[in-house]
């Protein structure tokens, strides 16, 4: 299908969450997501992505908008399963196809502005930034022995290797879930980091989770500064007000010899992200 671009909006500065599964990316987009100047892919626009006709016409029968991470729409043309998807995975196919769904959203939300959250595009940086060449790319840390022990609870009720799979996670498949669960967390840290190397500063962001959860306000509003967004302060405060910390689960639940083992295996990291061991 083809364009028209006198009618089509302008795809400016597309806005992605990214970390590693668990780590609090939900929480940061469902805050974000109601933002009045964003729209996203929702469970009723992912349906039929690139045809904004056929999604108006299922909008006729459901108005159940809610924002998804729409995994299958940003994994059509850059598949995780054998390698990181690059520059050259961003075909011309790909391109088109993945700004008319952009596209479509913001002209059926009436909005300026896109979000989007997916933790696969975590290992999809290089990807996405060659189809959005002036995304905004958010990347929302949290403690690895909580994202193991969150990990770890979401594994047991999986009976394959769950999340996202950075380059080398077959080798994860038959080690002990939590050694897997950190290891994919430190994995998908250094994927993202090592990818924002390229990026100018304008265009990347760290946001720590423990920071979130003590002043979403304050982290919402960086953000905004950050992406050229701006809040009022009225909604914003009530839009926060049930946002609470989940990190005293690990502390409770994982045995000392399970939080030494994760010391030694994932150390350094915790370390060099400032975390005390």
């Amino acid at each position: 299908m083809s364009e028209n671009p006198s009618t089509s909006p302008e795809i400016r500065a597309p806005i992605f969450i990214i970390g590693a599964p668990r780590s609090g990316t939900s929480i940061l987009y469902e805050k974000l997501a109601r933002h009045p100047d964003l729209a996203w892919i929702s469970n009723i626009t992912k349906k039929v992505p690139d045809s904004l006709l056929v999604t108006r016409l299922i909008g006729l029968f459901r108005d159940d908008h809610r924002p998804t991470e729409a995994k299958k729409i940003w994994g059509r043309y850059a598949d995780l399963n054998e390698s990181k998807p690059g520059r050259k995975d961003a075909t011309p196919r790909a391109t088109r196809f993945l700004r008319r769904v952009v596209r479509n959203n913001l002209k059926l939300f009436h909005k300026p502005r896109f979000l989007s959250k997916d933790c696969g595009n975590s290992l999809r940086m290089e990807f996405l930034d060659e189809i959005f060449p002036d995304a905004i790319f958010i990347h929302i840390i949290r403690d690895g022995r909580a994202v193991a022990h969150s990990t770890l609870r979401v594994r047991e009720t999986k009976d394959r290797f769950w999340g996202i799979r950075p380059p080398g996670w077959k080798d994860l498949v038959d080690r002990p879930a939590i050694e897997a669960s950190a290891m994919q967390w430190e994995w998908t840290l250094e994927a993202v980091r090592n990818s924002a190397e390229g990026l100018p500063e304008s265009r990347y962001m760290e946001v720590r989770y423990e920071d979130f959860v003590d002043d979403p306000e304050g982290v919402l509003r960086a953000i905004g500064d950050k992406c050229g967004l701006e809040w009022d302060a009225a909604f914003l405060k009530e839009l926060v007000s049930d946002v609470s910390s989940q990190d005293f689960k690990w502390r409770e639940r994982l045995s000392p010899e399970e939080v030494e083992m994760l010391h030694g295996l994932i150390g350094k990291s915790l370390a060099d992200l400032g975390y005390e061991t």
